[in-house]
């Protein structure tokens, strides 16, 4: 168990820097020459789109504030290791949550923009990895049933 937190906490950590490289980009005014290889991969045509953003927030914020949820998660399991069920329960939850996300955002390069960013992908296979091993676990799948039914039972 304690190998898999760690992974989990060295996936989101490289989540939060991808996604701050994606925020990056998403405010920089020149083009970037990393990621722009043609039309189906350049990162400036998805960071500069109208799907970059949900309510003036950019997505690669957004991203940022989930990778560091799940990073104090780990790092609470691993070093509080109080209330283990709760945190399970909330990770799980954040990791599916980030991993629909996820998808949505694929979807949008796909039969939208009909481009991808590849620092955008990088962040959901991070995502991808992080929601398996996550839910793999039976730890979350019991803090996720103590979150949804603990009150039921206890009226």
């Amino acid at each position: 168990m304690r190998k898999r937190l760690i992974a989990i906490l060295i996936l989101a950590l490289a989540g939060i820097a991808v996604s701050a490289y994606a925020l990056h980009l998403h405010y920089d005014v020149k083009a970037t020459s990393f990621c722009n290889f043609n039309g189906t991969f350049n990162c400036d045509v998805v960071n500069k789109s109208w799907a970059s953003q949900i309510a003036g927030v950019p997505v690669a914020l957004i991203g940022i504030i989930g990778y560091a949820l799940l990073v104090i998660g780990s790092a609470w399991l691993l070093i509080v290791k109080k209330i283990p069920n709760l945190t399970w329960g909330a990770m799980a939850l954040a990791s599916a949550g980030g991993f629909g996300f996820a998808l949505f955002l694929t979807g949008v390069e796909f039969f939208s923009l009909h481009t991808f960013c590849v620092v955008c992908l990088t962040s959901q296979l991070l995502i991808l990895a992080i929601t398996w091993m996550t839910w793999a676990t039976p730890e979350a799948r019991q803090g996720l049933r103590s979150w949804f039914f603990a009150s039921a039972s206890s009226s």
